[in-house]
């Protein structure tokens, strides 16, 4: 194999490559990353047997086509050095990998391509399409709500839902719970639902542009995403999601509508004397006014003021300030509308029609 490549286009290659491959692992072909070029294309694949892609770079020229299977950390430290206008030749000696550039040579050790796991490419027709842009916007507003912990339970993923021309977005870690909703651009045939991993949604959001359109496959065990020059894929996670149904509350006597920017201002300065022992912030909620209060039992205590508009009688509740901040920071209207039955029951953020968060309160004592 022997192929010159733009510095810029292996960069963007590797970087995606290197957020799959495993760091650490008994099998070292797993932490390299699958060099194919043939025609006009060379083609990099990583995979950690379960999360993998295939992203392509037109911009080269293939000089002998070829495979290699070389370290991923090590190739992408070499192209990671090299300057961005510069183009690097590749070219395999058996088992071994040259790369030189201007004034560079390396030579990195690797291993039999024939031994790296098949990666499956897109196999043609999509069961829907959707603007990457739309897509992007609705991870960011779900993602963050998954259970962070390492686990292969159903909340450590998001549910994904289609039907028709809709698609919805849900992620709990048992605490709180995101939906989000988008327009798809071709409608599904029936309906589709899957769990997909946190890390598979990660890549989307780095790879994905304003202009591409994203093509949908699902099926039983798998789902892959394809674009204009990358190829993911994802086994799903297996298991039965919560009944989300049951956790949105179904109505609510007490309607605070809040300027979005201001409310998530005055939550980080009511959380700024909290400590580990006392996480929950107070949020006293009258005609006009949040009043929300925060303290720690070594650091003092914190009182700020935020209007609003209020329907219904006043109210008193206790939430985790970081969970309310996470959603904050990812809505996109000027006002947020706060939903709340009671102090000890679950209370509703919604930001438009194509968000909705549901945040369960903290006993303040």
């Amino acid at each position: 194999m022997k192929v010159i490549a733009q510095t810029a286009a292996l960069q963007d290659a590797l970087a995606l490559a290197g957020s799959i491959v495993a760091t650490r692992t008994p099998k070292p072909v797993l932490q390299c990353v699958k060099l194919v070029a043939s025609e006009d294309t060379l083609t990099v694949m990583a995979t950690d047997l379960e999360v993998g892609c295939r992203y392509r770079i037109t911009s080269v020229k293939v000089e002998e086509p070829g495979e290699a299977l070389i370290p991923a950390a090590r190739l992408a430290g070499i192209v990671r050095e090299a300057t961005g206008d510069e183009s690097l030749t590749i070219e395999t000696d058996k088992e071994a990998c040259v790369i030189s550039g201007a004034g560079s040579r390396f030579k990195l050790f690797g291993y039999d391509p024939a031994e790296y796991p098949a990666i499956d490419e897109f196999p043609g027709q999509a069961d829907f399409q959707i603007p990457a842009a739309v897509l992007r916007d609705m991870i960011s507003k779900s993602l963050f709500a998954t259970a962070k912990a390492h686990s292969h339970y159903a909340i450590s993923g998001v549910l994904w839902e289609a039907s028709d021309k809709k698609l919805q977005l849900i992620a709990t870690d048992g605490h709180r719970l995101a939906q989000a909703k988008g327009a798809l651009a071709s409608p599904v045939s029936g309906s589709v639902s899957a769990i997909v991993p946190a890390k598979l949604m990660s890549m989307i959001m780095r790879v994905s542009s304003e202009e591409d359109q994203l093509d949908v496959k699902l099926d039983e065990n798998q789902i892959l995403i394809h674009t204009p020059h990358v190829t993911m894929l994802s086994s799903l996670v297996q298991g039965n999601f919560p009944k989300y149904g049951d956790v949105i509350p179904k109505e609510s006597n007490r309607k605070a509508t809040i300027n979005t920017n201001e409310f998530e201002h005055r939550v980080r300065q009511a959380a700024l004397l909290t400590n580990e022992e006392s996480r929950g912030v107070r949020l006293s909620f009258e005609a006009d006014t949040v009043t929300l209060s925060g303290h720690g039992p070594e650091t003092g205590e914190a009182e700020v003021k935020c209007p609003i508009a209020m329907e219904g009688e006043k109210v008193e509740i206790g939430f985790n300030p970081a969970f309310l901040t996470d959603a904050l920071k990812v809505v996109d209207t000027d006002d947020i509308v706060m939903e709340m039955s009671a102090t000890n029951k679950p209370a509703v953020m919604k930001s438009g029609n194509d968000f909705l968060y549901v945040l369960m309160p903290v006993d303040l004592g």
